[in-house]
């Protein structure tokens, strides 16, 4: 039973989400609001179209007495095992997995963004850069739980608008405290920078 699902995983989804990582390392990079989703849809598609392809290139290597080279369970597992830790390892290196810090300090990467010139500054001071990500992570969260409680206010009325204009209060001073981290942090990286 547990082969049968592992198996499962690694034909339909590990191989795909891991190539998908692999190209797109940097979160929101796909869809700012759905990430996620599409990573998961993009996952499954891809795991089934690297198992196609695979399978014709097993076979093209076979000939009819041979025995090898045809699409068997061991070819698959091994194939797919291989192809899966390949992309999971270009995925690493390119930044996909920030968590993977956590097992160990020497396997903390982040994505190199294209946008922010001071976020790949900060890629030298891991430290920092992770706090900044944290930082700017809550804000984002923050201003969308502030979006929709706005949203919200509008749409009720009596108790449930008291509600969430106190709601909203309390999530406009998380906000604002959020703000001052992050310019602090940002003080404080400058500071550090000019005394380099």
């Amino acid at each position: 039973m547990i082969e049968q699902i592992i198996g499962f995983l690694l034909l339909f989804f590990i191989t795909g989400i891991t190539f998908i990582y692999a190209l797109f390392p940097r979160k929101g990079e796909i869809d700012p609001q759905y990430d996620l989703l599409y990573r998961l849809t993009f996952g499954v598609v891809m795991s089934v179209v690297i198992l196609i392809l695979f399978s014709f290139s097993l076979n093209a290597l076979g000939t009819d007495t041979s025995g090898f080279g045809y699409v068997t369970g061991l070819n698959l597992w091994i194939g797919l095992t291989v192809l899966s830790v390949m992309f999971f390892w270009i995925g690493w290196w390119r930044g996909a997995y920030p968590w993977m810090g956590k097992l160990h300090k020497s396997l903390l990467r982040f994505p190199r963004s294209p946008t922010y010139s001071v976020l790949a500054e900060l890629n030298d001071d891991k430290e920092t850069f992770a706090r900044f990500n944290e930082l700017a992570g809550k804000r984002e969260k923050l201003r969308r739980e502030l979006k929709d409680i706005e949203r919200r206010v509008k749409l009720q009325t009596g108790g449930l608008k008291e509600h969430y204009e106190k709601k909203r209060t309390e999530v406009q001073e998380r906000l604002k405290k959020v703000d001052d981290d992050l310019r602090e942090l940002e003080r404080k990286r400058s500071e550090a920078l000019y005394i380099k």
